[in-house]
């Protein structure tokens, strides 16, 4: 697959995720839940890394609530889970690929690329 077919790739399913109305960000089980965000606002979720939870890969990262706030290590427990994962790890394959390369268009480095998902709507946090 060519890179600009992958970048293409990479914002179609970044697209989808977007749309995502609700998304459980950690484990039913936990005693403590508390809703966050506003109907009206926009959250954004950057994947760190991968855990395994409940016999489960999920994706873990920063939650950045629509306040600036941001949640180090958070879990996401739901739809798009494996979405994410791949995307993830495509990004970080197309980093190794091209760092310390230089773009022959424009004769500047490659920018590294980092995936962000954006979520509309109240969604559920457990601690």
């Amino acid at each position: 697959m060519g890179v600009a077919a992958r970048y293409a790739a990479i914002g179609v399913v970044a697209a989808l995720a977007a749309a995502a109305v609700l998304i459980l960000l950690l484990p039913q089980h936990q005693e403590h839940t508390q809703y966050a965000g506003t109907p009206n606002g926009y959250q954004g979720f950057v994947p760190r890394g991968v855990v395994d939870h409940d016999g489960r890969k999920n994706p873990t990262g920063d939650l950045i609530l629509d306040n600036g706030t941001t949640l180090h290590n958070t879990i996401w427990h739901g739809k798009y889970s494996d979405t994410i994962i791949q995307n993830h790890n495509e990004i970080i394959q197309l980093n190794n690929y091209f760092v310390g390369k230089i773009n022959p268009l424009n004769n500047q480095p490659y920018v590294p690329l980092q995936d962000v998902y954006v979520i509309k709507d109240k969604y559920q946090l457990s601690k």
